[in-house]
């Protein structure tokens, strides 16, 4: 599979903002107009990975600096991803979701890539800072547009992230769809359906409303879409990619083993305790599973009989 590289120097000489990024990706974010090549029209995500991952980030106005810090954190991700042993040979697919009701572009698709290459990929995406008073973004056509335009290698495990803070709907609109050069045969539910595309690795990183406050109505409208456990609060910006690991280490080993590779690369006891936190209902579901199946009684063997002869 050969060696992907992704070193960059992002906090070298660097300023903050309130939100832990940097300056520099602060300067990395600067279309105004979509790329072709992240328009969702007559456009698949291909990957030839065992472990495919997308990550799809609200880049609405309240959400949007979630995006610079995916960048400035990204090469963290991947690293520990490898050093750690959480998943291998996996690539990564950054998508965007905006609004269909008030944005020019409310979904960005990306290409799956490895190591520097994501970059590229992270630098087109407009951060159009749109998004309408309606309280919900375009989840559901992001929902819509993975569950029937990926392909992966038989045998893969693909995994997807929402970035999000809004609420979502269970309905998915033909018309916004078609909108946007997507197809879509109907008025209908798409989170079952994406669901068993990704064997129930579906997950949303849940923010604040706002930076402000969890709303009790958005994430119950999350629990409904997918396993509740799956519905995964935000304790501080800066946390994002520590509970994105988390959920990639907890399918390998136990939660307090993951806090201890948090305190091993400096994570401060807040962030910790907050992550941990955050997991808890996720790594008990994952442990009961693991011991549901532990516990499952051994079917025996059938004995074959060839040519006379038992094997």
């Amino acid at each position: 599979m050969g060696s992907y590289s992704y070193d960059r120097d992002v906090y070298s000489g660097s300023s903050y903002s309130s939100w832990g990024t940097s300056d520099v990706s602060s300067t990395k974010f600067t279309r105004k107009t979509i790329d072709k090549d992240l328009d969702p029209k007559d456009k698949k995500i291909v990957s030839k990975s065992k472990n495919p991952i997308i990550i799809a980030l609200d880049v609405t106005g309240s959400n949007i600096d979630f995006a610079r810090l995916v960048y400035d954190k990204l090469p963290m991700f991947y690293g520990e991803i490898e050093q750690k042993g959480y998943l291998k040979d996996f690539d990564i697919c950054i998508c965007a979701v905006g609004d269909a009701k008030y944005d020019s572009y409310p979904i960005q698709i990306g290409t799956p890539a490895k190591g520097l290459e994501i970059d590229s990929w992270l630098e087109k995406i407009v951060l159009e800072s749109g998004g309408g008073g309606n309280e919900y973004e375009s989840y559901e056509i992001m929902a819509h547009y993975l569950a029937h335009n990926c392909e992966f290698e038989k045998g893969a495990h693909p995994i997807v992230f929402f970035i999000a803070d809004e609420s979502v709907r269970d309905k998915v609109l033909k018309t916004e769809c078609e909108n946007l050069g997507i197809e879509c045969s109907e008025n209908y539910n798409p989170w079952p359906t994406l669901n068993e595309k990704f064997n129930n690795n579906v997950y949303v990183m849940l923010n604040k409303y706002c930076g402000d406050y969890f709303r009790d109505d958005f994430t119950d409208s999350w629990k409904k879409v997918m396993p509740p456990e799956h519905t995964i609060k935000i304790p501080e910006e800066k946390a994002i990619v520590d509970l994105m690991l988390g959920v990639l280490a907890i399918q390998k080993q136990d939660l307090d083993v993951y806090a201890l590779d948090m305190k091993n690369r400096g994570q401060t006891v807040k962030r910790i305790t907050g992550v941990t936190d955050s997991l808890k209902s996720l790594a008990d579901s994952v442990a009961l599973s693991t011991q549901v199946e532990t516990d499952l009684p051994m079917e025996k063997p059938k004995q074959l009989v060839k040519k006379g002869r038992r094997i």
